[in-house]
This record gives C-alpha cells, sequence and structure tokens, in this order.
C-alpha cells in the first residue's frame, strides 16, 4: 500500500506539472463531503502529504484556474480523479515523437529531458521505440542533441536511464490496457536482445540490462510481476489484440507470473481471451496459440475453442504463411490433439496456387508440427518437398530449417528420396558447415539412418567437421547419442570420430539420461568398437538409471556389454535381472545368474526366427560336398545361435560361416558387434571353432574364373589353416 500511495503521488505531483502552471490555485472538491479547499500549486508541491491523501478518493475533483484572469469561471479546469491522476482517455498534449530519432542514445536524452510533459501513452512508446531500435544496426546520428552523445559519461546516461525506469514503475497502476501492453512488450523485446551479450557493448546497452535482466540472465521478476499485477487489475478490459499481445510478451521472455491464488497471468489471459475469442483475427490466433505453447501452458478450452473456430471459418485467407506455420507448430509443440485443424490447415496449403510465399522456417516447422502432432498427410509433404528440391540454391534454408525438415520425413515414414538427395548433396558442397549447431548434425545424420538413406559422402563430412573441433562441450548428451547412433545403424565407418567422442562423453558420463546410455553404448558395440574405457567409465551411470530403462533400453545395455566382453558386477545384478526383459538381445547374453524362466523366454524368443540362406551360402555349402566334405547346413547349436555349415575334418567339429556384408561395418572388413559376438559365445558355449569365409575373398576365388583356381581347390584353400593346425 506505502509504495502504491507514492506512486499516486508521484502522479499527482507530474499531473498539477505538466496542466497548472504557478499562476494556478487549485480548488480540491470532494464531492462526497461537498467539501473544498483551495491551495497554490507550489504549496501542494511542497505538501506531498495532501496529494497522497487527495490522490486516494475517487469522489475527488480538481478545479483548476489562472489567478492572472477576471474571469475566473471561464477559466476553471473541473477533471476527476480519474483524468487528473491517470493517461486514461487523456488527449492533451503529446510528448516527443521518438519515431524521429536515429539512436538509443538520443531517445534516452530526449525522454529524459521531456519527462514532465510526457503522458503514460508516451512513456510506453518509448520502450516501444528503444526495443526497435536495438534490434537493427543504427545508422549514423544524423541530428544529436547540444551536448553529443558521445560526451555522456557512464554516470549521466544511468541517471538518465534510472529516472525513465523509476517514472516508468510508479506510473504502472495508471496505465490503460494499451499501455501496459505495449510497455511489457517492449521490456520484454528488450530482455530478449540484452540476454546476448557483445563485446565493447555501449553504456545504455550495459545500464538497461541491469534494470531488465537478473545475473543469471533471466528476466527480472520483480519488474515483470508488478506488469503481471498492473495487467490483472484491469484484465477484463483487454481487447483480443491486447491479450495476445499481453500472452506474446512474457512468451518472449519465458516467463509465467504466478498469484497468491496459485493462478498464473496465463490461467486469465485463456480465459478471457476464450470469451472474445470470436474477435480475434489471425494474428492475434497464432500469437496467442503461439506464446502459450512456448511456455508449456497448453490450456485446453483455450486451444479446442481456438482449434474449433478456426475449423469453422470459409477459408484461411486471411492467414499468411507464418501464422498458418505458427498455428501448426503451437498444437504440436503444446501436444494438444485436434486432427480437424490439422487436416484443414493442410489442405488449403496444398491447394494454394504457390508455397513461394513461405520462408524456408515457415517450411520448416510447419513439417516438423505435422511429424511432431502424429499427422500424416502425404500430399503437404510431397508440395514442401518439391519446392525444397526445385529451388536454386538451398542457401537460403539456415542449417536449423533443413535438419528440422528431415527429421520430420525420416519420423513420418514419409520416403522422398530426391529431397534427401538434394539436401546431402548442398550440405556436402558447402563451403563450411560452421553455422551447423550440435543439433543440427545430430538430427541430421538421425534422419538420413532413420530413412534408410545411405549417402557415404555426407557422413564422412560432417564426421570430418566434428572431428576437427579442439572441444565437444557443446554437444548434450542427447545430440552425442544420437550422432554415434546414427553413424552405427547407417553402417559409416570412422574410427577417429568415435575415438573423439569417446573421450568427450566419458568425461561427461554423469550427464547422460537412460535413453541416451543406452543408445551410446548399443552405437559402440554395433561397430565393434569395444573401447574398454568407455564402456567401465559408463558401468556405474547405466546401474544409477536402471529404473528408468525401458525393455528395448536394458536389452541393449545388456548386448552391448557382451559385445565388449566387459565384466560388470556392479550394473548385472538382481535389480537388472528382474525388469521386464525382451528376450533376443538378452539371450547372447550368457550369465548363469538369470532365473530358469527368464532364461527359457530369451532362449524360445532367440530361436524362434526362420534362418535365411544366401547366395554365398549356397554357394560355399554347394563347394564343400563338392570336394566331398560330409556338411550339415543351418545348424542350431546349444547357445541359440545357427552355423551356416558344420563339417568335420580329421575328426574335429568345425563351423563354416559365409559372411556377407551385414556381417562387417559398412564398407571396412571390420566385423560388426553382431558377428564378434557370436564367433567369441559359439567358441566359449559351445566349444565349436569358426572360420569365416568373408565376401570378398569369395568375390575373388568362388568362381575361380578371374584365377583358374577350381572350386575344390577353393575348399581346400578354406580349410587350409585348420587342417594345418
Amino acid at each position: 500500500m506505502l509504495r502504491y500511495n507514492q506512486a499516486m503521488q508521484t502522479a499527482a505531483e507530474r499531473w498539477l506539472r505538466r496542466n497548472t502552471s504557478p499562476h494556478f490555485s487549485v480548488r480540491l472538491y470532494n464531492t462526497a463531503t461537498c467539501n473544498s479547499t483551495v491551495f497554490s500549486q507550489s504549496s501542494l508541491l511542497h505538501r506531498p502529504s495532501i496529494l497522497a491523501k487527495s490522490s486516494l478518493f475517487s469522489s475527488l475533483h480538481v478545479i483548476c484556474s489562472d489567478a492572472r484572469t477576471t474571469n475566473h469561471a471561464s477559466d476553471h479546469l473541473l477533471t476527476s480523479y480519474h483524468c487528473a491522476f491517470s493517461t486514461r482517455g487523456y488527449h492533451g498534449p503529446r510528448g516527443p515523437d521518438f519515431r524521429d530519432f536515429q539512436s538509443v542514445e538520443e531517445i534516452i536524452m530526449v525522454a529524459y529531458e521531456h519527462l514532465d510533459d510526457m503522458s503514460r501513452r508516451d512513456v510506453s512508446a518509448f520502450w516501444t521505440c528503444i526495443s526497435k531500435l536495438m534490434t537493427k544496426r543504427q545508422p549514423r546520428q544524423q541530428r544529436t542533441p547540444p551536448s553529443a552523445v558521445g560526451e555522456l559519461s557512464f554516470e549521466d546516461m544511468e541517471h538518465m536511464l534510472y529516472t525513465i525506469f523509476d517514472d516508468t514503475t510508479d506510473g504502472i497502476g495508471m496505465c490503460n490496457m494499451k499501455e501496459l501492453t505495449e510497455t511489457t512488450l517492449g521490456m520484454a523485446k528488450l530482455v530478449k536482445i540484452l540476454r546476448q551479450k557483445r563485446r565493447g557493448e555501449d553504456s545504455s546497452r550495459s545500464i538497461l540490462r541491469r534494470l531488465l535482466v537478473s545475473k543469471d540472465m533471466k528476466p527480472n521478476r520483480e519488474l515483470f510481476k508488478l506488469l503481471a499485477g498492473a495487467s490483472m487489475d484491469i484484465i477484463r478490459e483487454f481487447d483480443e489484440r491486447h491479450l495476445s499481445n499481453l500472452a506474446y510478451a512474457y512468451a518472449l521472455i519465458d516467463y509465467v507470473p504466478e498469484f497468491d491464488d496459485w493462478s498464473d497471468l496465463f490461467d486469465h489471459i485463456a480465459m478471457n481471451a476464450v470469451d472474445v475469442r470470436a474477435e480475434f483475427n489471425a494474428q492475434h490466433i497464432s500469437n496467442m496459440l503461439w506464446a502459450f505453447a512456448t511456455v508449456n501452458k497448453p490450456h485446453a478450452v483455450l486451444f479446442e475453442a481456438i482449434g474449433d473456430q478456426v475449423v469453422a471459418l470459409e477459408h484461411l485467407g486471411e492467414f499468411r504463411p507464418q501464422a498458418l506455420s505458427n498455428t501448426a507448430w503451437a498444437y504440436a509443440k503444446a501436444g494438444v490433439h485436434h486432427p480437424k485443424l490439422f487436416e484443414k490447415v493442410a489442405n488449403y496449403i496444398v491447394d494454394s496456387k504457390s508455397l513461394d510465399p513461405f520462408q524456408p522456417q515457415e517450411l520448416s516447422n510447419t513439417v516438423w508440427a505435422y511429424a511432431t502432432a502424429g499427422i500424416n498427410h502425404p500430399k503437404l509433404f510431397a508440395e514442401v518437398a518439391n519446392l525444397v528440391i526445385e529451388s536454386e540454391t538451398l542457401d537460403r534454408f539456415k542449417p536449423q530449417e533443413l535438419s528440422n525438415a528431415l527429421w520430420a520425413y525420416a519420423t513420418t515414414g514419409i520416403n522422398h528420396p530426391r529431397l534427401f538427395e538434394r539436401v546431402a548433396n548442398h550440405i556436402v558442397e558447402s563451403d563450411s558447415l560452421d553455422r551447423f549447431k550440435p543439433q543440427d548434425f545430430s538430427n541430421t545424420l538421425w534422419a538420413y539412418a532413420t530413412a534408410g538413406v545411405n549417402h557415404p559422402k555426407l557422413f564422412q563430412r560432417l564426421a570430418n567437421h566434428i572431428v576437427k573441433h579442439d572441444s565437444l562441450e557443446r554437444f548434450k548428451p542427447q545430440e552425442f547419442s544420437n550422432t554415434m547412433w546414427a553413424y552405427a545403424t547407417a553402417q559409416v565407418h570412422h574410427p577417429k570420430l568415435f575415438k573423439k567422442v569417446a573421450e568427450a562423453v566419458i568425461q561427461r558420463k554423469e550427464e547422460f539420461g537412460s535413453q541416451a546410455v543406452a543408445n551410446l553404448l548399443w552405437s559402440y558395440a554395433t561397430m565393434g568398437i569395444t573401447d574398454k574405457q568407455l564402456f567401465s567409465s559408463f558401468m556405474p551411470t547405466a546401474a544409477k538409471l536402471i529404473n528408468t530403462y525401458n525393455n528395448q533400453d536394458i536389452a541393449n545395455i545388456a548386448w552391448a556389454y557382451a559385445v565388449a566382453d566387459i565384466d560388470a558386477p556392479p550394473l548385472f545384478n538382481d535389480r537388472f535381472i528382474n525388469k521386464p526383459l525382451p528376450a533376443p538381445p538378452m539371450a547372447s547374453f550368457s550369465n548363469s545368474g538369470l532365473p530358469v524362466d527368464l532364461q527359457e523366454r530369451c532362449f524360445n524368443a532367440f530361436i524362434s526366427d526362420e534362418p535365411t540362406v544366401s547366395k554365398l551360402q549356397d554357394d560355399v555349402v554347394a563347394q564343400l560336398l563338392h570336394i566331398g566334405l560330409e556338411t550339415k547346413e543351418e545348424v542350431l547349436v546349444g547357445s541359440g545361435y545357427r552355423i551356416d555349415a558344420i563339417v568335420k575334418v580329421n575328426g574335429k567339429t568345425i563351423g563354416i560361416e559365409a559372411d556377407g556384408p551385414s556381417h562387417f561395418i559398412g564398407r571396412s572388413k571390420s566385423p560388426s558387434g553382431s558377428t564378434i559376438l557370436k564367433r567369441r559365445q559359439v567358441s566359449s558355449i559351445d566349444g565349436i571353432e569358426l572360420v569365416s569365409v568373408p565376401y570378398w575373398n569369395w568375390d575373388t576365388l568362388g568362381s575361380g574364373k578371374e584365377t583358374g583356381v577350381s572350386a575344390s581347390s577353393h575348399g581346400l584353400l578354406i580349410l587350409l589353416p585348420i587342417l594345418e593346425s
């Protein structure tokens, strides 16, 4: 209450200075008691208690007359308390037009010099204009005031800004909806700008940051809570435009003010917005929805009501591309299910004559929204893909826009090879990849691996770029995990990348979540990279997260450690074993501690798949039979594995494996994790020695056409090392 009284007193003082002169007499007239008292302007200004007391009564009226005139009645100025100490409905002389100025410093100086002449509307315009100027590069000053800006000391600038700031906050309670919204939005935009520090920045920027941004680079919550409270006092007066802008302002700074009754500002905005939703235009709708989704406030009633309203529209011609994109994005981000709205928006876009008006970000956000919402609309995706493919250049697309679009196509399972080929070639041919952020790398690679699009040059280019960095500290754990998962899934061999990432993640293992741990370890095991330090370092982290894994995660971890052949008692204990496991990967992990029923489930699931026989296997078996060896094909052994062929040589049982490309990593000759594990398990559990016939040897010698080696001789060459031993 004390602060409120002080604010009212300050407002009254300012009103007297703006609307009277020392020659005026001021009559305070109370309509409730019919009493009045006459003061001079100077006496009132020197007796603040009178102003403080008088400003608290809504029945108070002020009559001002010029003592120099004889006809007092003609010069009387009658104004109510509402008009005397507020600018709501005030249409008196305006202060300076800040749009005429070209620099932040100019605006600050002019506002300070004319502060006593400025209305609340002028003050709100100050914050609007200063935020606009700070978003663009300031040209050289064309009209510098007499006291040149360059001569202002830091202390002078600080005094000016603090004075303007104090005047703004002191007068907040007297603002109407437009003034409140403009002030809040202007300050919010400044917060967004000031969060990014610049080298050698000017004094105004650093002082504004001190006023509007806290030390942790979050908005000044006390300030924005004050603004929110003032808005709440007159929230019922807000129309659709200012409700939308108010929500937008707080979304820009990612702050949701909460009140003592456990409600928050967005709750009240939503309830009032539902009441006036019929008045919303397309821009209001998209801004409102974007704001609620950005601060993670999926207000079901609001989203449902606005969604139904959009669907009921005859057409969406009023919606610009950005409004369409933001609307779809908001529903997807908020997780609000509204299929009819998505169908309406997609059909409108598809039926448009051209997608040329759409900016790259709008295209990317649109397909991202449909993929995130789980809405499959092939025609929409085809139109967007065709636009990208037919573009003369993709330089106007930012890496994030390309990666998000690719992610959307991979997520929805919509196959468009030409799109993936065009984007991959663009990235490979780019002069620099410095604009790519870690998330752009991981999303792009994940998309190609998930879509099954093979583009070795892309994977090599991105890996080489990542490796050349001195530090990978900008990568988040999930980005590390997704990147390595992509290389393992695409079977792209790049030892330097795997080594670089292993060194980085070992130092940050405590930051990893359950899925990131499972996918990372699975990736290294799949590629046959059994880095002992990596697997040993992650053992405590993996064990700590045991209760957060899903079934696939826990199976992948067990399989990965089995491939790495690392004993991990802290991880593989009763808690691990008692988790509900999907059987196939676990079956290859031999552990005598498994309950009997779980062993049976794993084993039965592992052997349930019907074997498939490759042409390479047929050729190898045919030649073994040709040289007179007794051969058994597709033999199921005790460990649960199937061996391509088993022969006996001098009484010794030998397993023959016809290893095609899938048994190796990409185009390399390094065996995959599954191949490594099979060879070790069959040897240790079944006691059978395996001999590999790799496809590249067979391609060279198998037919004998190039070397002149007969089929019988080739069979002997295969078994020669074993026969000699």
